[in-house]
């Protein structure tokens, strides 16, 4: 199932094959599957399923395609002929894998919906350096636009249940997390990435020094009240004293930054600008100007309790605001809110607890909750508000920051060991599946 090393950067699978096979398109102004006849013979049965001859030959024209944009690009010699045989036997063998996969996708439900779908085409697009429509217009003028969303849809739910399938077979344990995180390659891998703009003043002699440190101060107190730190730098000078400095080329970690940055780097945050700090080449100004990657993660939290009052079936909407404004006069005038809720809400999550929901975070309550609960000052209760979910009465009873960096680091971790994993697994889950298919092969490899 492996073709030759030299061969196999043309033949992609998945998501890949659609961005390539699109490259394609646009290098040679031609289409996916330009004059091909479908031809519907069987060249393969495949435990339920079959694959045809016209399957093939539009796979075989995109790699081909894909050939030539390399050999074009490279200007090296293109494939031998016993290469090119070692790809065409590799993608019946790929075919025919699709299809077990298919078949396995149909019967465990496996869906992509549109919005998927969607973002999907639109990712392609940007790849291409076009805006979507424009994409969908050059698609649509070479007759390609549904066939392509369909073979993207396709590469979309075999990438699904792949991930489905081989997660389900590989095991992490705490202790590989922790030997991990323990040795200097995980201590790499997890370790923030740094950009970084900053402003350099040199040193000078005598009373001209004052001068350069005074001016260090000042730039600090622009760039705190919203200057652009490199609006400085490109006037090259400020009351007569040069400047220097810049974006610092690539994204560093903190290894790689000059070494007088290490100790004062880390430790900003993002938009971040430091005090002015004294190196053997003058003063500096340092910002942080975009972050990636690290294991730092603060996250604010609200102590929240609320009464639901939603419309159903015995209750209109208009009888569902009339309770919840009764109810909330009820409390203005005394009466306990987790008492209310505790017979009245419907909320069968909070309702033991008299509506209290504990510490919740953004992503676990739909944003319309959680945009009343900003508003919100502490001990503070909402008027009846009506939400998607129905009438609410809110209370934010705290909030908290809470430090999650051992519980995302641990995570960062565990998800980069299960990628090295994956692939190997990955393969074996293919081979088995190989292995235990039926598979009747109707032409000669």
């Amino acid at each position: 199932m492996h073709a030759n090393n030299k061969t196999t950067s043309v033949f992609a699978t998945g998501i890949e094959r659609t961005v390539l096979a699109v490259a394609a398109l646009f290098f040679f102004g031609q289409t996916l599957a330009q004059d091909v006849i479908p031809i519907d013979k069987i060249i393969a049965i495949v435990d339920d399923d079959v694959v045809l001859q016209s399957e093939y030959d539009m796979r075989w024209e995109q790699i081909e395609q894909q050939i030539n944009l390399q050999t074009a690009n490279s200007q090296a010699p293109g494939p031998s002929e016993a290469q090119l045989e070692q790809i065409r036997s590799d993608l019946l063998d790929q075919l025919i894998l699709e299809n077990i996969q298919m078949q396995m996708a149909r019967r465990a439900g496996v869906r992509v919906d549109d919005n998927q779908l969607n973002q999907a085409m639109i990712n392609i697009a940007r790849q291409n350096n076009m805006e979507f429509e424009q994409f969908r217009q050059v698609l649509e003028s070479q007759g390609l636009y549904l066939q392509t969303r369909e073979q993207l849809r396709k590469d979309i739910l075999l990438q699904q249940l792949q991930m489905n399938a081989v997660n389900q077979r590989i095991d992490i344990t705490r202790q590989e997390v922790e030997n991990y995180l323990r040795s200097e390659a995980g201590q790499q891998d997890i370790a923030p990435e740094f950009m970084v703009a900053h402003i350099l003043i040199e040193h000078a002699d005598g009373p001209e020094q004052a001068r350069r440190e005074e001016l260090a101060d000042f730039l600090y107190q622009q760039l705190l009240q919203g200057a652009e730190l490199q609006q400085f730098v490109a006037a090259g000078q400020v009351s007569g004293i040069p400047l220097r400095g810049g974006v610092l080329e690539g994204w560093r970690k903190q290894e790689t930054l000059p070494s007088y940055f290490r100790e004062v780097v880390p430790y900003l945050k993002l938009g971040e600008i430091s005090e002015p700090f004294e190196s053997s080449s003058g003063l500096h100004i340092v910002q942080v100007i975009n972050l990636r990657g690290g294991a730092n993660l603060e996250i604010e939290q609200f102590h929240v309790r609320h009464l639901l009052i939603s419309p159903n079936e015995i209750r209109t909407e208009s009888q569902a605001e009339n309770l919840i404004n009764e109810l909330y006069e009820r409390i203005q005038n005394g009466e306990d809110l987790g008492d209310l809720a505790r017979v009245h809400t419907d909320d069968d999550t909070s309702i033991v607890a008299g509506g209290d929901l504990d510490w919740i975070t953004f992503g676990q309550f739909p944003p319309d909750f959680l945009a009343v609960v900003q508003n919100l000052e502490i001990g503070e209760m909402s008027e009846p508000t009506r939400l998607e979910t129905g009438w609410h009465i809110i209370e934010l009873l705290d909030t908290r920051v809470e430090d999650l960096t051992d519980e995302n680091m641990r995570y960062q971790a565990e998800q980069i060991l299960r990628q090295r994993k994956f692939d190997n697994e990955l393969e074996n889950w293919l081979t088995e599946m190989r292995d235990t298919a039926y598979v009747d092969i109707k032409i000669e490899e």
